[in-house]
């Protein structure tokens, strides 16, 4: 099974693009499915990706990523290895993304075996206001339309 998990803050602004995705993403599904394919929302991220991702074969995670000189909308592609250290979506009690992981391996849970990361520049996540900058918003339809193509690509291979 593979899970597309959209994570984001609904009212910080470009913070919700991975909820947006997975909403446009889950409308596509709807007109087309693709056997296998869940498609999950997170506004925690931390512990929680153990309990929405296990015993899934492949996860796509949709986020929105702040990055010096940030070109909003641009999409980039990360893997566990690049967000490792990072503090994007851990509270003080949480944990970052890589170390849920690594907790749930070393628990015996079993975690995605392939993991991509979809990272979505911002332009603004400190304004508290639901909705997406132009730029952002933009890149919302054309992300969900990509990663439905490619699932079915995959489905049709038969692989994730």
């Amino acid at each position: 099974m593979t899970i597309v998990l959209g994570l984001g803050n609904p009212v910080r602004f470009d913070d919700a693009v991975g909820l947006r995705v997975a909403e446009a993403l889950e409308e596509r599904l709807g007109e087309e499915p693709i056997h296998g394919v869940r498609v999950l929302t997170s506004t925690r991220a931390g512990f929680e990706l153990i309990d929405l991702l296990a015993g899934a074969d492949h996860a796509i995670l949709v986020d929105c990523l702040e990055v010096p000189d940030a070109v909003p909308g641009r999409v980039r592609r990360l893997t566990l290895d690049d967000v490792a250290g990072a503090a994007r979506l851990v509270g003080a009690h949480d944990i970052t993304v890589g170390a849920a992981f690594e907790l749930a391996r070393a628990s015996g849970i079993a975690m995605p075996a392939t993991v991509e990361i979809i990272g979505v520049e911002a332009g603004d996540t400190m304004r508290i206001e639901e909705g997406l900058s132009p730029e952002v918003a933009a890149a919302v339809p054309r992300l969900a339309r990509e990663i439905h193509e490619r699932l079915k690509e995959d489905r049709s291979r038969g692989g994730a």
